[in-house]
């Protein structure tokens, strides 16, 4: 049995712009849903919303049956959460807040097994389908990805030298987080977070590394888009739900 190759990763490293979905909703069902739309690859987000391991493995389990790639978000960098996702079968993580290459490096070798690393090795889990998948372990890296958020300015400032990790995959920048770190609370627009921010694709692209954002406003993603970003999240299944609804609801109040 083969390892089903990485989509994901595939189209970052020919540097083809991929787009994503936000899963928030801590559901399979609604993972599932949302999966059936052809998005690139989803967002199941274990840092901002009620999601454990167990809903989490579900999600994985629901994307099994779509071509988009699974991307679990962790609530941060420790080891141990690391370890627990990538045996359920998360070979696509993303990591908020990286401020430095030594962090960056730390997350890699979390993810990767002796010598290179420090993961931890079972015969059979989730991931290597319960044993069935041949030399899974020598072969684990082919797939996997990984995305560190970049969120602060120190982790703007270092983004060259955290770009220039082996392992890391991707500069993905977290705009809300970012614009509040530099004091501009929910402006991304703001033309010193642009600048920040168009630094951090700069620097991805001189270390031959994919960039990737958040931007839910069509317009914003469009222009993140012409300007060679290619890992791009363009909404949310929670922000589809309440903005719908609202819609809905406001047409008959008119």
């Amino acid at each position: 049995m083969l390892e089903r190759p990485n989509p994901l990763k595939g189209a970052v490293q020919a540097n083809k712009p991929h787009i994503g979905v936000w899963c928030s909703l801590a559901s399979a069902l609604t993972t599932e849903i949302v999966a059936g739309s052809g998005a690139g690859w989803l967002l199941i987000d274990g840092e901002h919303s009620p999601n454990h391991l167990r809903s989490l493995m579900a999600q994985l389990q629901v994307l099994g049956g779509f071509a988009c790639e699974g991307v679990v978000r962790l609530p941060s960098d420790d080891s141990n959460l690391i370890k627990q996702a990538m045996d359920i079968g998360a070979r696509s993580l993303m990591i908020p807040n990286v401020r430095t290459a030594a962090q960056a490096q730390a997350i890699v070798a979390a993810m990767t097994y002796a010598p290179g690393g420090h993961r931890g090795f079972s015969v059979g889990h989730r991931a290597n389908a319960f044993g069935r998948i041949k030399d899974y372990h020598a072969n684990a890296r082919t797939n996997q990805l990984l995305a560190v958020q970049i969120e602060c300015e120190t982790g703007v400032a270092n983004a060259a030298e955290i770009a220039a990790i082996e392992g890391v995959d991707v500069l993905f920048v977290g705009p809300g987080d970012l614009s509040t770190n530099m004091g501009f609370m929910g402006n991304p627009n703001a033309p010193e977070v642009q600048k920040a921010i168009a630094s951090v694709h700069e620097a991805a692209h001189k270390a031959g590394k994919a960039s990737g954002i958040l931007a839910p406003v069509k317009a914003d993603a469009d222009r993140y888009l012409a300007d060679g970003f290619t890992m791009v999240a363009v909404g949310s299944d929670l922000g589809l739900l309440a903005r719908g609804s609202d819609a809905l609801i406001a047409s008959f109040k008119s």
